[in-house]
């Protein structure tokens, strides 16, 4: 019976902090957590401005935004502008069906199958886009996709290519 209650409050004590981790939302300012997944690290882009952005196939906005996207990395070189395109919630299989179909979009594809980067995102609902400055906080995050705010997106972009590049 003992053992029971320890393991219940051990439990207890892992999902509270599970839920509070999870709870926190990224805000303007932050710094952002520092991979996407196994292989990118954002530290690689540091000096960069770093688009997030979080779509799904089957979300009629987020086909929208994608040329809006692909337009933005073809505009800027990589040098000062990378787009991290996260699909978010659509099986492996799907992915590599998608990244296959848009080729021709010269952005960077990444799955978020099971949701975990999302997660650590605060992404509720898509399209969820994140800009990271050159210094490696969160400037901006644009939640849903709407072309009257294309233009405010590229003056956001522009006034963080006027600034100095941070310093590694």
């Amino acid at each position: 019976m003992r053992f029971r209650l320890i393991v219940a409050a051990v439990l207890g004590c892992l999902l509270a902090a599970t839920s509070a981790q999870a709870a926190k939302t990224l805000q303007v300012g932050d710094q952002p957590p520092p991979k996407l997944g196994w292989h990118t690290k954002l530290a690689d882009y540091r000096g960069k401005v770093v688009i997030v952005s979080f779509w799904a196939s089957w979300c009629g906005p987020c086909r929208k935004e994608l040329p809006v996207m692909a337009s933005i990395q073809k505009q800027a070189t990589r040098d000062q502008v990378v787009v991290l395109s996260v699909n978010w919630r659509e099986n492996a299989g799907r992915f590599d069906q998608i990244k296959r179909a848009l080729k021709e979009f010269d952005l960077t594809f990444i799955s978020d199958e099971d949701g975990y980067i999302g997660d650590q995102y605060g992404v509720k609902a898509i399209p969820h886009m994140v800009i990271i400055g050159r210094d490696g906080r969160i400037r901006a995050i644009h939640i849903g996709y709407s072309e009257g705010e294309i233009p405010v997106l590229a003056d956001e972009i522009n006034a963080m290519l006027r600034e100095a590049p941070a310093h590694p």
